[in-house]
């Protein structure tokens, strides 16, 4: 497990250094910034870009601010063009993205995140998650599912993720999870289930948790009714309680 906490720490060891560098801060931003301004504007641009959308109230909690603080603080980047408003939800507050410019200038090698109505709802759940998560953890400490996909693609093997079975090719399927956190010798990996998954999809991608070796155990945070109660039974119908532990969704 030192290779992921190793690759894990990288890429923001990589994105310190790049932010340090005024001339790539400037074309990004387009403009000169104070250092302590930048530093944050930086972590923002950051926290923003590796959860893939959040909400102004995720800003809030990520950072301590104040509300008008945040929306002062995120104007700006938009303004710079670092980050960018999606109205895509129907009576809900705009939600904020990194654009292409603001993961360069966060120094994060990951693609603009692809965010549509059906899975807006999915990735701020996420990201809540993950600020409840640093009740227990360090934030660095903490992965989204952008961050983790990324660490297995350089490493080329499964660190985070469960295999699920075969494809047509004869090459091994995967699943990665909504979260990853990076403590003791191996990880912990985080599902944050608000749908039912049809059994037989469901069953596959518990079965590779029960197996994976490689992660200490699994967290399932699950909507109430059909969603959770999908999830323990499989749990217990392959008796992987001692791996997979199924708790209560955190709120939004």
């Amino acid at each position: 497990m030192r290779e992921a906490k190793t690759a894990g720490a990288g890429l923001w060891e990589e994105a310190t250094a790049r932010n340090g560098q005024v001339d790539k801060t400037q074309a990004a931003a387009g403009r000169r910034l104070p250092a302590r301004e930048r530093c944050r504007d930086w972590e923002l641009v950051g926290f923003v870009g590796a959860q893939g959308a959040v909400a102004i109230e995720h800003v809030m909690a990520a950072f301590g601010l104040g509300r008008t603080a945040a929306y002062r603080r995120v104007a700006g980047c938009v303004e710079a063009g670092l980050l960018e408003r999606l109205e895509i939800l129907r009576d809900r507050p705009s939600l904020l993205r990194a654009t292409r410019a603001g993961l360069r200038y966060a120094g994060l090698s990951l693609k603009v995140a692809s965010i549509s109505p059906g899975s807006a709802g999915h990735w701020l759940r996420c990201a809540s998650t993950a600020l409840a998560l640093r009740e227990e953890f360090k934030a660095e400490c903490i992965l989204s599912e952008r961050e983790l996909r990324q660490i297995e693609r350089f490493k080329e093997r499964p660190i985070f993720s469960a295999r699920t079975g075969e494809r047509r090719s004869g090459e091994p399927s995967f699943h990665r999870p909504d979260l990853a956190i990076i403590s003791g010798e191996l990880p912990i990996a985080i599902e944050v289930e608000l749908t039912p998954k049809a059994p037989l999809r469901l069953e596959a991608i518990i079965r590779g948790w029960n197996r994976a070796h490689w992660v200490a155990e699994v967290r399932y945070y699950c909507a109430p009714g059909a969603t959770r109660l999908g999830v323990e039974r499989i749990v217990r119908r392959l008796h992987a309680e001692e791996r997979v532990r199924v708790l209560a969704v955190v709120p939004r």
